[in-house]
């Protein structure tokens, strides 16, 4: 049987059993492929806590690793190099940008850059399969996605739905949706110029532990005034019952909705936000939304950095007093 446990600083919260799985820990793949510090049977999600904007580090149960967006710039240097140096990862196996806006991809740049922050040096972290993004379907033309596309190079992949990414003893990342395009086939014509609308969906599995990531997805909420294209409720079809939802758009109303919430059911939902944003994320809508399917909700401008930790069967929330001492 399942179990999810949320561990705070202050109080602990447990969840009954919710789901059987078979066989968690059927593998693939050879484990060890890093160093000792990584335990073999477990896959373990950072949603670090880089303000106004999104980063999360997969360490596979063998050690690969992979990067999801870098939050805005200072984030790369300042949050994730020493967040990788503190967990001896002298080397990432994929980047993923989910989408080109600047609180995503502004810390890849320095993330590849490396400690030293100069190109072409030895301590740079350019990832060894592979820069993963969404192509140049954009009319962005910002600074900090003109640095992007500058830095990354040569190393950028254009992924394609299906893409599925193998990160050791039978854990894997599968793409979901991008471009309004789907593992299944169907599509959505997406708004033009909405960068949002276009993001990557993620959904990552080890044994019977499910967690789906989608950066800014919209699920046809109306922010601002104009209504955005229901993205998420095909990938919810898709992916079915999950464990952990990264909830899309830091809380926006344009995202999480309420067809999505049902078909999905996450018992936990990790929000990365900043601390009095001006955009008023997470709202109150989707806070409710999700309280309204039982979602345990963690917050990083509440919480700082959140680890999911996971053998493949049952899960924790960990919080920084729990895996920095």
């Amino acid at each position: 049987m399942r179990l999810f446990y949320l561990l705070l600083a202050a109080f602990l919260i447990s969840c009954s059993p919710i789901l059987r799985i078979d066989n968690p820990f059927e593998s693939s793949e050879t484990a060890g492929e890093t160093a000792d510090v990584f335990e073999n049977q477990s896959l373990r999600i950072f949603v670090l806590d880089v303000g106004q904007g999104d980063a999360a580090l997969v360490i596979g149960p063998s050690g690969k690793t992979l990067l999801i967006d870098g939050g805005p710039s200072g984030s790369g240097a300042v949050t994730i190099l020493p967040l990788l140096a503190s967990l001896e990862i002298t080397r990432l196996n994929w980047i993923i940008a989910t989408h080109y806006d600047a609180d995503h991809i502004g810390g890849i740049p320095e993330v590849l850059l490396g400690p030293d922050q100069i190109s072409d040096s030895e301590d740079d972290l350019i990832p060894a399969s592979g820069l993963l993004d969404r192509g140049d379907f954009t009319d962005k033309t910002t600074p900090v996605y003109s640095e992007y596309i500058e830095t990354s190079g040569p190393h950028r992949q254009e992924v394609a739905p299906g893409t599925r990414l193998e990160l050791g003893n039978g854990a894997s990342a599968e793409v979901i949706v991008v471009n309004g395009h789907y593992s299944d086939g169907r599509s959505i014509h997406l708004n033009p110029g909405e960068e949002n609308e276009a993001s990557i969906g993620l959904l990552i599995e080890y044994g019977g532990f499910r967690y789906f990531t989608a950066g800014d997805l919209t699920g046809g909420g109306s922010p601002g005034g104009y209504e955005t294209k229901d993205l998420e409720t095909i990938a919810g079809e898709i992916i079915g019952d999950i464990d952990v939802l990264h909830v899309g758009h830091h809380g926006s109303g344009s995202s999480t909705n309420e067809n999505f919430l049902n078909l999905i059911k996450p018992e936990a939902g990790v929000i990365s936000v900043g601390k009095d944003n001006d955009y008023g994320h997470p709202t109150e809508t989707v806070l409710k939304r999700l309280e309204g399917v039982g979602t345990a909700v963690c917050r990083t401008d509440l919480m700082g950095t959140l680890e999911i930790k996971t053998d493949g069967n049952g899960f924790e929330m960990l919080t920084p007093s729990h895996f920095q001492e």
